[in-house]
């Protein structure tokens, strides 16, 4: 139960007969004067009108730090005033608008006084005599309830961020008002508000006094998550999203992390959530969800093209939701110059616990590359688990059974095809920070994956092969950010792998600006035949001009050898260009890239196109 008590409230001081300010007066002021102020100055210095603006008057004496500013803020007009009564309306407005946002500034007693004019194609000027910037004096914070010690400590800390001494400026205190109220929410009052601003202010001292009026209402312990009827979701597979236990405090944090795991299911198209005001019998506060389900199927569709790699197009059909628990079941293909793919997935989320995710799948592919021919059929599962939102580690198993023609045997003559089947338990630990996965921001990822096999059949071999990856992007403005990228990969074990297990560089996936697989090692015979070790490096600038249109300029570079040694003495670069078009759901790419030393036989140019950034 809350108890109630009354608000203090300062006394004034005496002031000066017709000429001070009175409580009621500077209480709006502060509290009002930065949301009318955006208002009335939302079309200010042009505002993105083109042509011929006018403005309603001149300034003249405003402080010199603000004039940029006030002259931003004033209304502009597309047209001359009609009449000088139209004329005398528009300067009145602007003087109320610098009144107002001197105010705001710590100017409580500033005066602006339109100058009078004859007609209405003179433009007024408005007279500003801002008088003393305003400091602030005291702070003062009355708790309209009860407030635990701990909590009430905090809130005496935290009001001292707004400084003794300091100008009073509205949005700082209003700021300060929006602080407080945030302590005590992350201290579990969940209904607490800020029922007032009072500022007694002083002409004699050019000061003001605070005083903020806090309700924290009651101190929430959350309870039951109140789940709606008409979903298809199972409540166990629900409640694993919870993020508190029975009896915890109210946090936003908590409730901010359970919307952010029900909008990653992809479930639903309209969440929200209530917290209950009014207690169960056991003290916690119930919390409703109110969720409207997505459909529960897509189709996509997308298509790539470079001169190396030649055409592709990829489609899939996914349905979720199968059995009540979150789950999914996708089929994707892609048919391409060089290969040809078809798996089935089916994932299954959160089992036991948030995060712990079972993913399965099924798949053929064939590929035609430059080294070798392949056709495979791989299955197998991975479990993984998060730590935190961050970091991820996972462990599977898969059996891949493949049919492999490699080149530098059959040049020789006939060659009977390899047939191999290797057993791999990848193991894989992710870091990642990076939130949106077709178009970066901002973040790191890093990832390194272990993959002990065995392979068995015309070639017999025990290795572990790794591969760690790492980028980074970094903005410097909205419109303008760098992106970098490392890879490096080899082996542990036997090296007489089956082909498709080894490096290959050059083309689209590493090193734009060179053929295919063209910067990996060959035989006498000039067949490429991979290798052990891998290294390839990418640096892009992007920079988005525009909602629809970016532009990028990119360094790529790397090799693949038999040992590190021989990678970084065969480092090969190119160079390139790119254009991005979004839209909506991710960029539409198209790079153009030259090798930086050309090689006989280098072609000079090299174009890829593709939806979703290089990295």
């Amino acid at each position: 139960m809350v108890k109630s008590m009354p608000g203090r409230h300062l006394p004034s001081r005496p002031r000066q007969k017709g000429s001070g300010l009175a409580r009621g007066a500077a209480s709006l002021a502060l509290a009002g004067t930065l949301s009318a102020c955006t208002l009335l100055g939302g079309n200010g210095a042009n505002g993105g009108i083109s042509g011929t603006v006018y403005a309603p008057a001149s300034l003249d004496g405003v402080p010199d730090n603000l004039a940029p500013r006030a002259n931003e803020i004033l209304q502009t007009y597309q047209s001359p005033p009609a009449s000088i009564l139209e004329a005398r309306r528009r300067a009145d407005r602007a003087a109320e608008t610098i009144e107002e946002f001197l105010s705001s500034e710590g100017y409580l007693a500033a005066s602006a006084v339109p100058q009078r004019i004859d007609t209405a194609a003179t433009t007024p000027k408005i007279e500003i005599t801002p008088g003393d910037r305003f400091r602030i004096a005291s702070v003062t914070v009355a708790i309209d309830g009860e407030l635990d010690p701990d909590t009430a400590n905090e809130i005496d800390r935290a009001k001292k961020g707004l400084l003794i001494g300091g100008p009073a400026h509205t949005s700082s205190i209003e700021r300060m008002d929006t602080v407080l109220v945030n302590h005590l929410k992350e201290a579990g009052y969940a209904f607490a508000t800020s029922a007032d601003i009072d500022v007694l202010a002083s002409r004699a001292d050019t000061s003001v006094e605070v005083t903020y009026t806090l309700s924290p209402g009651p101190r929430v312990k959350l309870g039951e998550l109140v789940l709606p009827d008409d979903i298809k979701t199972r409540p166990s597979a629900m409640r694993v999203m919870q993020t508190w236990k029975t009896g915890d405090y109210y946090a936003p944090e908590k409730i901010r992390t359970l919307r952010t795991r029900l909008r990653s299911t992809g479930l639903y198209e309209g969440i929200g959530i209530e917290v209950a005001e009014t207690p169960d019998a056991d003290g916690t506060h119930a919390v409703e969800l109110l969720l409207a389900e997505s459909k529960p199927r897509s189709v996509g569709i997308g298509a790539s093209l470079s001169t190396t790699e030649g055409a592709g197009i990829d489609a899939f059909w996914e349905k979720r939701n199968i059995t009540g628990r979150g789950d999914t079941v996708r089929f994707e293909g892609a048919v391409a110059n060089i290969s040809r793919n078809l798996t089935a997935r089916y994932e299954l989320p959160n089992i036991g616990r948030y995060g712990r995710t079972l993913d399965a799948e099924i798949g053929a592919r064939q590929q035609e590359t430059d080294a070798y021919d392949l056709t495979g059929l791989k299955t197998g599962a991975t479990l993984s688990q998060p730590f935190n939102k961050n970091f991820t580690i996972s462990a599977g198993a898969y059996v891949d059974l493949t049919r492999t023609v490699e080149y530098e045997l059959t040049r020789s003559g006939p060659s009977d095809p390899i047939d191999q089947v290797t057993f791999f338990t990848p193991l894989s630990a992710t870091y990642n920070t990076v939130k949106n996965t077709l178009d970066p921001q901002d973040g790191n990822r890093v990832l390194l994956t272990l993959e002990p096999s065995i392979s068995t059949g015309t070639v017999n071999a025990v290795y572990t092969r790794y591969l760690t990856n790492a980028t980074t992007y970094h903005s410097f403005t909205d419109s303008l950010l760098a992106a970098a990228r490392v890879e490096a990969g080899g082996f542990l074990g036997d090296t007489d792998v089956p082909a498709d297990r080894l490096f290959f560089a050059g083309g689209g996936g590493t090193v734009r600006g060179y053929s295919y697989q063209s910067l990996s090692p060959t035989n006498l015979d000039g067949d490429y035949v991979g290798g052990e070790a891998l290294f390839d490096a990418s640096l892009e600038l992007r920079w988005r001009k525009s909602k629809r249109w970016g532009y990028v300029a990119f360094v790529d570079s790397g090799a693949a050898a038999a040992d590190f040694g021989e990678v970084f003495g065969d480092l090969r670069s190119a160079f390139g260009l790119g254009v991005r078009y979004y839209p909506g759901f991710g960029p539409i790419r198209l790079d153009i890239a030259t090798p930086i030393s050309p090689r006989e036989g280098d072609d000079p140019v090299q174009i890829y196109i593709s939806i979703g950034q290089a990295f």
